[in-house]
Parts: C-alpha cells; sequence; structure tokens
C-alpha cells in the first residue's frame, strides 16, 4: 500500500513545479502587457511599447525554465 508513496510525492512535486512556472509565465505576460500600455500612454515610441511584449514575456519564460532545471 506505502510501496509507491515516495513516487507519488515526487511526482506532485514536479506538478507543483510546472504549476508555478506556469504562474510565473502568466504573471510575466500580464506585467508585459501593463508596460506596454504605459509606455503607449506615456508617449513612448510604438515600436517600443510593443518590443517590450515579447521581451518581458521571453524573461518570465527563462525564470520559468530555471525554475523548472532546479
Amino acid at each position: 500500500m506505502y510501496r509507491n508513496m515516495g513516487k507519488n510525492l515526487r511526482d506532485f512535486m514536479k506538478f507543483g513545479k510546472i504549476l508555478s512556472a506556469g504562474l510565473v509565465v502568466a504573471g510575466y505576460a500580464f506585467l508585459s502587457v501593463w508596460c506596454a500600455n504605459w509606455l503607449n500612454e506615456n508617449g513612448w515610441p510604438l515600436l517600443i511599447s510593443l518590443l517590450a511584449i515579447p521581451f518581458i514575456t521571453g524573461f518570465g519564460m527563462w525564470q520559468a525554465w530555471k525554475l523548472i532545471r532546479s
């Protein structure tokens, strides 16, 4: 009965890591859109405000990858 408990706990921890990494990416994606909107409203060039979205989201994806790999 308790033979697979360690394996189940490891699987649960891996799932928690993946779920938290997804939340990290979602948070950075929200931040990138908010920053792009703020830049656009404050007179920054449109190209810079549009490039903020993939750069900030890409940084969030990099952070999530580091979280999963650790």
